[in-house]
Order: structure tokens, then C-alpha cells, then sequence
């Protein structure tokens, strides 16, 4: 009798664990990973990459069937370029918000190894898994980086105090695209190297009438954005006329359906974004679709950073061939 008690006690104990598991992880995340089996950190940089700069523009809830001739005429002439990478299916990650996908942009790991699950960040390991900001301050002191966000909790997360300018108060899109403007064409108040930016309007608009290009304000919203990029691709074009070797990054946290987007694991509107990446010689792997974690790889590729640390932590590969 003790024994079959015993043997459902640890049956139930069994079942219990799964549950667990099953309810608090991303069964596509490496379950068994030990972050103790990374190595410590060893830095090697390119010295032939490290005069390089990348502009990072991160747009909220861009909903991939936006990219049309008739309402963002600029990023549709971007995506049809054969040298530009670009797709409309970068996988999100499984908790379809802000929150765990910036992260997830900003530090190359899925949700469940920084175990930002919520726009609160509660209970995040992000210590664990330090951002973009860091890998580059870390490698190359001497580059000046740069976070300018409407959504603030970028910022005070996975940016400050680690990049030399990130500002802690929330910034509506076009003073984002002014102070971004003002940084990058008079280097005021710094000179960045790596900038990285977030415009949210787009996403409140689609919380409040609707994440639907037909939908007049979502597509004037789009409209917007696409004028903004536009005017940002041509200060950077003239930087590399004069000399300078910019990537450009775009990149999205999520999609939406109706007026919302949690939840949306399995609704394609959601769960899929766009991912540009721009630059004059690079090739790109053009047959990879992305996810949230392949930014910050590509990024340090791009940089000449290698990090061995990092290799072992990400979940991305860089999309530089």
C-alpha cells in the first residue's frame, strides 16, 4: 500500500512539474539551458569594422501589410531592393507585447532566459543577459551610444545607465524624430555611434481605432512613420557620401488585430512584423526569415565585435552572409 501510494505522490509531483513548466516557459526556448556553462567573457574586435556606426529605428506595433506603395511609399520601394534585406514574417516572441520583445531585440535571448513576460518587467534576469548597449560600451568604450524612446521603460531597463545618452522621460514620436535629427546632423548634445529609436504612436492609435492599414487613422499614422524614415535614410545617405559606414536597422515588436495585440501567438497579424536591414555593400542572407534575436548579433557582426559570451547566451545568428 505505501508503495502505490508512493508511486502517485510522485506521478502527481511529475505532473505538476510539467504544468509548471508548460504554463511559465516558451516551449521553443532552450529549456535546459545553463548559463553557468557560458564561458567568461573574452572580446575580440575587427579593427577593420570599428569605425562603423548603426542606426537602429524601432517602430511600435507595425503590422507587416502596411508596407504598401499607397500608404508608405518609401518602405515599399525599400523592401522591393534586391541588396536590402527585408521580410514581413520576423517571428515575434511568444508573449506578444512590448515588454519581452524589445528585450528580446535589445538583448538577443528569447523570453524565457530574460524572463520578461509582462510591460512591468517583473521578475526579469536581465542581468543575465545584458543588452546591446553593454556588448558594444564593453568592446569599444570610445563609441558613443544613444537610446531615445516614446515608451520609457526601454530606457530604464535596457539602456540607462549603460548608454552615454538615453533620456529618462517619454518622448512623443516626432520629438524622437527631432532629437534624432538634431543628433545625427550636429552631433547635439553627443555625436552617436549606435542610436537606437522607438516611435510608439503607431501603436496607440491601433489600441485606439484599430491595427488595420484600411483604417484611416493606423494608415495616416503610417504615413507618418514612412516620412519620418524617409527623412532619416537621406541624413545617413549623406553621412556616407561623406565618408561614413552606416547599417540601418527597422524593426517592429509586434503586429495587432483589431484594437489589441496580446495574446496573439497564433494569429499571423500578431505574432509576425517586419525586419529591414540596409546598407550599401553588405550582403545579407536574404533567404532567412528573422526573429526578435537576430538583431543584436548582426548588429556586433556588423560592429567587428566578437564575444564569446554572448555567442553562448544568444538564440540569434547575424543576418550579415
Amino acid at each position: 500500500m505505501q508503495r502505490i501510494t508512493l508511486i502517485i505522490l510522485l506521478l502527481l509531483l511529475g505532473i505538476l512539474v510539467f504544468s509548471c513548466k508548460k504554463d511559465t516557459f516558451d516551449p521553443s526556448c532552450n529549456l535546459d539551458f545553463n548559463l553557468s556553462s557560458c564561458p567568461e567573457e573574452v572580446i575580440s574586435l575587427d579593427s577593420s569594422k570599428i569605425n562603423r556606426n548603426v542606426l537602429i529605428i524601432g517602430l511600435d506595433g507595425f503590422r507587416s501589410d502596411g508596407v504598401r506603395e499607397d500608404i508608405t511609399p518609401f518602405l515599399f520601394q525599400l523592401s522591393s531592393l534586391n541588396e536590402v534585406y527585408f521580410t514581413g514574417e520576423n517571428s515575434v516572441e511568444d508573449h506578444t507585447i512590448s515588454g519581452p520583445n524589445w528585450s528580446s531585440l535589445l538583448t538577443g535571448v528569447h523570453w524565457c532566459k530574460h524572463q520578461v513576460a509582462d510591460n512591468d518587467f517583473t521578475n526579469h534576469a536581465l542581468a543575465n543577459y545584458p543588452s546591446l548597449f553593454s556588448y558594444i560600451e564593453n568592446a569599444i568604450p570610445s563609441k558613443n551610444t544613444a537610446s531615445i524612446v516614446n515608451w520609457l521603460p526601454i530606457n530604464e531597463f535596457l539602456a540607462d545607465p549603460i548608454a552615454d545618452y538615453a533620456p529618462m522621460d517619454s518622448r512623443s514620436d516626432e520629438v524622437v524624430f527631432q532629437d534624432a535629427f538634431s543628433l545625427l546632423n550636429s552631433g547635439n548634445p553627443i555625436a552617436p555611434d549606435v542610436l537606437f529609436l522607438h516611435f510608439d504612436n503607431l501603436d496607440a492609435v491601433g489600441h485606439s481605432e484599430g491595427f488595420d492599414p484600411n483604417i484611416l487613422a493606423y494608415k495616416n499614422a503610417l504615413k507618418q512613420i514612412d516620412l519620418y524614415i524617409l527623412s532619416l535614410f537621406d541624413l545617413i545617405d549623406t553621412k556616407r557620401q561623406n565618408g561614413e559606414d552606416w547599417l540601418i536597422a527597422i524593426v517592429s515588436d509586434h503586429g495587432g488585430d483589431g484594437t489589441g495585440h496580446g495574446g496573439g501567438q497564433d494569429n499571423d497579424l500578431i505574432n509576425k512584423t517586419i525586419f529591414f536591414l540596409d546598407h550599401p555593400t553588405e550582403s545579407f542572407r536574404l533567404s532567412h526569415t528573422s526573429s526578435q534575436v537576430d538583431l543584436v548579433p548582426t548588429v556586433l557582426d556588423f560592429l567587428g565585435i566578437q564575444n564569446n559570451r554572448f555567442d553562448c547566451l544568444t538564440d540569434g545568428i547575424s543576418i550579415i552572409q
